[in-house]
């Protein structure tokens, strides 16, 4: 009797170890489940960027319409490109606006050779895994031309300082078959945008130079030189100069002959980066 009674309380247990097993097994499944999930929902939150609608309207204070706000009877203010980036341990995302001026009655955009537009800023920061707004800036910078300014997809940053980066745009123009173009700075530092101006790095002649000079005389022979940013100390730790070391050719001071393209520095005097040979 004894022995029976003890072949079905062993039966017993390894029934109740197997249902034990499967019961756990089940739950660290729906577990490891349930935590992947959360995972990804909080990755997609945290990847989240700030929703340009109410980005426009806590920028102007006016709801948005389409993606653009008439801010006055000749201002009409939309995005213009975003993008994230970290400053010490801090993330940030930033939207820039443009506010181009319009005719009052038609509503057309302005559109001149030396008509650019207003840009603008608002700027948040990743506060608790939460993006929140830090800084306001309607209108802190001018740039573009014809009314309007290029396509930014990613801007090149430069860390000027500790604390302070500048975003690189693609600037420039011509007249007159001369050609130059640089960089366009756009700096944050201390929760504020300001304009830094902007810095040429590469030119050349290629629309009034003959690439065969004639023996004749009255010819301009071409030149070209193209360069790049670095940064140089200066005396101003928090916006230092900068070099901008060019490779090439420039024109001669007779205006009629080349000589190799000489390096130049620019330097902040207290609004903007300025070319210091012109001072």
């Amino acid at each position: 009797m004894n022995q029976k009674l003890s072949v079905k309380q062993s039966r017993l247990i390894a029934v109740l170890a197997g249902a034990l097993i499967i019961s756990i097994a089940v739950s660290v499944f729906f577990y490891s489940r349930q935590d992947g999930q959360d995972s990804a929902f909080l990755s997609q939150n945290l990847s989240a960027v700030p929703d340009h609608t109410a980005a426009l309207s806590e920028l102007f204070g006016i709801p948005d319409s389409g993606g653009k706000v008439r801010i006055s009877a000749n201002e009409l203010s939309s995005i213009w490109f975003e993008q994230s980036f970290s400053l010490g341990n801090d993330e940030f995302h930033v939207i820039f606006t443009k506010t181009q001026e319009i005719d009052p009655q038609s509503g057309a955009i302005v559109k001149a050779h030396a008509q650019g537009v207003k840009v603008g800023a608002i700027t948040y920061k990743r506060i608790d895994s939460q993006w929140q707004a830090v800084s306001k800036q309607p209108k802190f910078g001018d740039f573009g031309e014809w009314g309007d300014v290029p396509e930014v997809k990613q801007a090149e940053i430069l860390q000027l300082s500790p604390e302070n980066i500048a975003f690189m745009l693609d600037a420039g123009g011509g007249m007159g078959g001369f050609f130059e173009s640089g960089k366009a700075l756009f700096a944050y530092s201390k929760n504020s945008w300001r304009d830094l101006g902007y810095v040429q790095t590469d030119a050349d002649n290629s629309g009034a130079c003959d690439e065969a000079p004639s023996d004749e005389g009255g010819s301009m022979p071409c030149w070209r030189y193209t360069g790049t940013i670095s940064i140089v100390p200066g005396e101003n730790a928090e916006y230092p100069d900068l070099l901008i070391t060019r490779t090439g050719t420039e024109s001669g001071e007779n205006g009629v002959s080349i000589v190799p393209a000489k390096n130049v520095t620019y330097v902040f005097n207290g609004e903007k980066y300025v070319d210091a040979s012109k001072l």
